[in-house]
């Protein structure tokens, strides 16, 4: 059973997984749009239960005449309640607790401070709060900090804060949109030039569980964030020294336990520091990208062995399958001060350079841009593979001088 609905993966993608070993039964919520606008194809490749909207008992009660046999989801929202159906069904999923871990960052740090991992002192800032009460709240931290919601993915509303005062600035400037419940938190320091000299200074593990034996996948490279926490570009495998790596991948899986996760996909961010690495945050999914980054780098998919996790079976896979190249995606990201797109040229021979498999046009030309809703503001991603870095490099030159974006700017 996959929960489908909005920014899940792509359902030909879920289906293509699935395929000649599973039977698919979709949850969805019909009221949501995201999953309305597929419904004639999900019932193509599987059973359609649309009880995602209905409380855990009646949703369980539908899905129980299909008699499923595991369950996963391939997007955050919504983990606390899905967690809630899989006990009713008493099928194998995370907790509500660990639920709650995943999808509220605040319960997330301090879920990892109780397990003994270093963590940057976070404060909470509560929903309509005046600017004066978010600023003595605020107080309470070291600066440099990062302000962002307790609830949102991709970097939405996520800020870097130099003191008190320009949080209450930011926190002003935000309130007339109506503002979440959010945090604040001590920024993580930077930390020693990477290995290659291009990458940011973060990566991710990837790692699928089955019944709390985890296996860490991958670790994905970054390329900077354009402002202002906005992902430009993945790669798989990242640059760091088998030492490095080891540190890195010991950490995710101390966090993963610490937040006690026994079943399905995780997408652990890890920063290296001037202290060590640190962990920046817990996704209880398939991270973005990786599953086409993994496919291309390694033929590992994911996706599949997710699916599998939920239905309790092994992956069978060593820790950091050997890889192939390198394999890579990139965001387009529009400048900052970008409001609308109006034009866009070079697509045609970015296609044809080696290496490039897809192109994916997320923003067309017409499309109104906010860098403050983070990641999600890139115009086109693109997948690809090469030999080694130098290839990755050779694309991401071509998008710094080989694409033409036409814009109006605030």
């Amino acid at each position: 059973m996959v929960v489908y609905g909005h920014r899940s993966l792509d359902a030909m993608q879920i289906r293509e997984a699935a395929r000649g070993w599973c039977d698919l039964i979709w949850l969805v919520d019909g009221e949501d749009p995201s999953a309305a606008a597929v419904l004639p194809l999900l019932r193509r490749f599987g059973v359609v239960v649309d009880a995602l909207g209905a409380s855990p008992k009646d949703a369980a009660e539908a899905l129980r005449a299909h008699s499923p046999d595991g369950l996963t989801t391939f997007y955050d929202t919504g983990m606390e309640h899905i967690a809630a159906i899989a006990g009713e069904l008493g099928l194998a999923f995370h907790t509500p607790e660990v639920a709650l871990g995943l999808e509220d960052k605040l319960y997330q740090r301090e879920a990892l401070r109780s397990a003994g991992l270093p963590t940057p002192r976070t404060v909470a800032l509560p929903p309509g709060a005046d600017r004066a009460t978010v600023e003595q709240i605020g107080s309470a931290i070291s600066y440099p900090a990062v302000l962002k919601p307790r609830r949102a993915s991709g970097s939405w509303h996520t800020f870097k804060v130099a003191g008190v005062e320009d949080l209450g600035e930011r926190w002003e400037e935000l309130a007339a949109e109506g503002p979440e419940a959010m945090i604040v938190e001590e920024y993580l320091s930077d930390g020693p030039d990477m290995p290659g000299g291009f990458e940011a200074g973060y990566v991710s593990v990837e790692t699928v569980a089955v019944a709390g034996q985890m296996t860490h996948l991958a670790i994905t490279g970054r390329f900077p964030l354009a402002f202002p926490f906005r992902e430009t570009g993945f790669f798989i495998p990242a640059t760091l020294p088998s030492e490095q790596a080891a540190e890195v991948v010991d950490l995710a899986g101390r966090t993963l336990r610490g937040l006690g996760i026994e079943t399905g996909a995780a997408h652990t961010e890890i920063k290296l520091t001037a202290e060590g690495p640190r962990v920046i945050e817990v996704n209880g999914r398939i991270g973005g990208g990786v599953p086409e980054m993994l496919r291309l780098a390694t033929r590992v998919d994911i996706v599949k062995l997710t699916m599998r996790a939920a239905l309790g079976r092994p992956t069978e896979l060593a820790e950091l399958p050997a890889t192939s190249g390198v394999a890579y995606r990139f965001f387009y990201q529009p400048p900052s001060s970008a409001r609308r797109l109006n034009a866009i040229d070079g697509l045609d021979e970015l296609k044809a350079q080696p290496g490039v498999e897809s192109i994916v046009m997320h923003s067309p030309p017409g499309t109104e841009i906010d860098a403050r809703d983070g990641t999600r503001t890139y115009l086109f991603a693109i997948v690809g593979s090469a030999a080694d870095y130098d290839g990755v490099l050779a694309i991401d030159g071509f998008l710094r001088t080989g694409i033409t974006a036409v814009y109006d700017h605030a």
